[in-house]
């Protein structure tokens, strides 16, 4: 086969621009550190980057949102033991103000620092994280709890997405530390079994969440209508309504027998729990007007209160911990892409300048080649 000088030009050609992008490729592999700077380097391979890359983004999301989550937990826990803190002082108080050795003076000076807890009560009823209020359910935005101890809020528990479908709750409604409502059996507090994630799910729940207080009220005021306090023997100093509501909240049985004891008693549904503003003020009025049986009444309500806020305290512990945990599996998946990602994305040094070197001299031995070649003239040919 005739080789002509145009093939031998187009020869020289495609062998020098061979040359400079091989030797392009790998510097910028030596630049960059990385094998695969665009997806034509590796299919395959730049998929599993950017796949690897996304699930990373979203993993950092998610740690982000238990980071948030656990510092509002954390101030509401930090909250609840300032709150266990002033219940405790005001359970001191009382047991100081039922003894007969403090009536008159005395006891309205306890009331005075009665009062002043109440107030602070209230203070913690509304601390807020930044600008959200901790303890107003979905409504954070504004102060739950009034001064006479009202509740604004409901019984909303805000989410946060800790894993891919999974979801974790970063508050306690104020209707159940502060009014001990939607207390079990076990007076623990009870979650919502499922929970809003979209706007039409929310609407929804509004709407059910209203028809609900509405039928709660309706229920009350047909329980109250037509009851009889009946007192029984002076050793129990207790009050049952007969065919209504009983001693903590608990609907009795219109049958029962009123003389009988709490463990007789036909009890329809468990107690709610305590009214913590309600329980304060009982016994701020007790103090003030000096009365004995009001101040001792209030020592059991004030007991239950604290049970009330540690079981609170140990529900944010354990989510606390949940939260911890999955935070450590997050980091550790986050450590394990980026290890992967590593050996599929990641240029070896040794091997990247080893092969430079190699087409950098390829690339002088070429054009030291062409440049014998290129240099013939017609004069060459003639001699």
């Amino acid at each position: 086969m005739r080789v002509s000088d145009k093939m031998n030009q187009n020869q020289m050609l495609n062998n020098i621009q061979k040359n400079r992008s091989e030797l392009n490729e790998l510097q910028n592999q030596a630049a960059t550190m990385k094998k695969i700077n665009k997806p034509s380097d590796d299919p395959v391979g730049a998929a599993q980057v950017l796949r690897m890359r996304t699930e990373n983004k979203n993993l950092e999301q998610f740690d982000k949102n238990i980071s948030y989550a656990k510092m509002f937990l954390e101030n509401s826990e930090s909250t609840l033991g300032q709150l266990s803190d002033a219940i405790v002082r005001a359970k001191e108080l009382a047991l100081q103000g039922a003894s007969d050795t403090n009536s008159g003076l005395p006891r309205a000076m306890i009331s005075e620092e009665i009062s002043q807890i109440y107030n602070a009560v209230v203070e913690m009823s509304n601390r807020r994280v930044g600008d959200r209020y901790m303890f107003g359910g979905y409504q954070t935005l504004e102060a739950p709890f009034t001064q006479e101890g009202e509740y604004l809020g409901d019984s909303g528990q805000i989410q946060i997405q800790n894993q891919k479908g999974h979801y974790l709750p970063m508050n306690i409604s104020g209707s159940h530390v502060f009014l001990g409502e939607n207390l079990g059996y076990d007076s623990s507090v009870k979650l919502m079994t499922e929970v809003p994630k979209t706007v039409e799910e929310l609407r929804d729940y509004v709407i059910s969440e209203e028809t609900k207080g509405i039928q709660e009220k309706l229920f009350r005021d047909t329980q109250q209508q037509g009851q009889v306090d009946v007192r029984g023997p002076a050793s129990v100093d207790r009050a049952q309504r007969v065919g209504g509501i009983g001693e903590g909240g608990a609907v009795v049985d219109p049958n029962a027998d009123p003389g009988a004891t709490d463990s007789t008693l036909n009890v329809v549904s468990q107690s709610t729990g305590v009214n913590l503003f309600q329980t304060m003020t009982e016994l701020e009025t007790a103090l003030r007007a000096d009365d004995t049986k009001g101040i001792q009444s209030t020592l059991g309500s004030l007991d239950k209160a604290l049970n009330q806020i540690n079981l609170a305290r140990a529900d944010i512990g354990g989510r606390l911990n949940q939260m911890t945990a999955t935070s450590d599996g997050i980091q550790k998946s986050i450590v394990e892409n980026k290890s992967q990602n590593s050996l599929t994305e990641d240029a070896d040094l040794f091997k990247v300048m080893t092969d430079l070197s190699k087409s950098d001299s390829a690339l002088k031995a070429t054009l030291e080649t062409s440049s014998k070649i290129a240099h013939q003239s017609l004069l060459d040919f003639l001699r």
